[in-house]
């Protein structure tokens, strides 16, 4: 069975438990409400499918601690099960230079694009760094 054949079926069996309990009596409004049920389907809309786009990747985790943007320490954090370092998409890794020069900044990107990391990693670093709060007030 297909992921289309499933919604298919689900979407019928709904279909079908509202209708169950459905008794109007006035034929015009039964009438109105079943047209709206099985031909216009308000209720249950064609399956939306969408494609996430394809992030272009940036730099891993040893090289921004090659570069002096994040501690090693930090780098040994971000890995993958496999011991690997993480490799960024490219927002990431420009989030995490501007980190680096304690700018402030805003990452707006998709669902699933990683912009948890963006501040993880700055945060993380930033106290294995050790505490660098101006101490004036």
């Amino acid at each position: 069975m297909s992921i289309f054949d499933l919604h298919r079926n689900v979407v019928r069996d709904y279909q079908r438990y509202v209708q169950s309990f459905l008794s109007i009596s006035d034929d015009r409004i039964r009438d109105y409400v079943e047209k709206q049920l099985v031909d216009e389907a308000v209720f249950w809309p064609d399956a939306l499918l969408q494609l996430n786009p394809a992030y272009q990747p940036g730099d891993d985790m040893d090289s921004l601690a090659a570069a002096g943007l994040v501690t090693p320490k930090t780098a040994e954090i971000f890995r993958d099960r496999g011991g690997k370092p993480y490799r960024l998409y490219q927002h990431q890794m420009e989030a995490v230079q501007i980190a680096a020069t304690k700018q402030s900044y805003v990452v707006t990107s998709g669902t699933g694009s990683g912009k948890s990391l963006t501040y993880f990693i700055p945060i993380c670093d930033t106290i294995l760094r050790g505490n660098h709060v101006d101490k004036r007030v």
